[in-house]
């Protein structure tokens, strides 16, 4: 992502956070279901006493979910837009929330997870260069694994504004990380998650995960 559509993209949020308040739609998402994302994204794997960062956090809504699910991490939430993190803030006031331009500056700590929900939507004029870094900067500060949501390029209509992600081509990416990839594209018919798992633990006379083991 180039400075011109950094300033432009920080641009358009703030404008939609005047026009619209504290709402789905100022994140771009009009339709609502951001908690079913969210109930996604979380679902993976068990997150209790694991710290996650919630990368492009915006108002840092999936702090609210995890509490409201009874969810108990240590939660951080980053966003390069300054207005959606002091109005996230106001919202939740016991949330840790920062600015920070992680792919310029690099992060601060490592992480358990990291999650991503949203931030590959929008049409760059390098896309892929975006996710590779992105995917990159993850993989360096997540111990135990990323998960990342996109919207998928099997659809009937693209979004002109909007970049569709390939599917395989994704896949074929995260396997640069781990060989232990899993794919969801089972909750919403025109998205995709992708979860990058980093314990590829294994007994090599039997090539089977360590947690699967009993299954034999």
């Amino acid at each position: 992502m180039n400075e011109a559509e950094k300033q432009r993209i920080l641009a358009t949020y703030s404008e939609r956070l005047k026009k619209y308040g504290y709402s789905p739609r100022t994140l771009g998402w009009p339709k609502g279901r951001h908690r079913l994302r969210y109930f996604i994204l979380l679902s993976h794997w068990p997150l209790a006493g694991t710290e996650i960062l919630d990368f492009g956090c915006g108002f840092g809504d999936m702090y609210a979910y995890c509490r409201e699910q009874g969810l108990e991490m240590d939660y951080e939430g980053m966003d390069i837009n300054p207005d959606l993190i002091a109005e996230g803030l106001q919202q939740h006031p016991s949330a840790r929330l920062f600015v920070h331009d992680a792919l310029r500056d690099g992060l601060p700590r490592d992480y358990d997870y990291v999650f991503s929900s949203g931030v590959h939507n929008t049409k760059l004029e390098d896309n892929w260069s975006f996710i590779e870094a992105s995917f990159e900067l993850f993989n360096r500060h997540a111990r135990r694994g990323f998960a990342v949501n996109f919207l998928s390029d099997k659809v009937d209509y693209p979004l002109e504004h909007a970049y569709h992600a390939n599917p395989g081509q994704i896949v074929e990416m995260a396997y640069r990380f781990s060989n232990r990839i899993t794919l969801r594209n089972d909750y919403m018919p025109f998205e995709f998650t992708l979860f990058v798992d980093k314990n590829e633990t294994f007994d090599p006379e039997i090539a089977v995960y360590d947690e699967f083991r009993r299954s034999l």
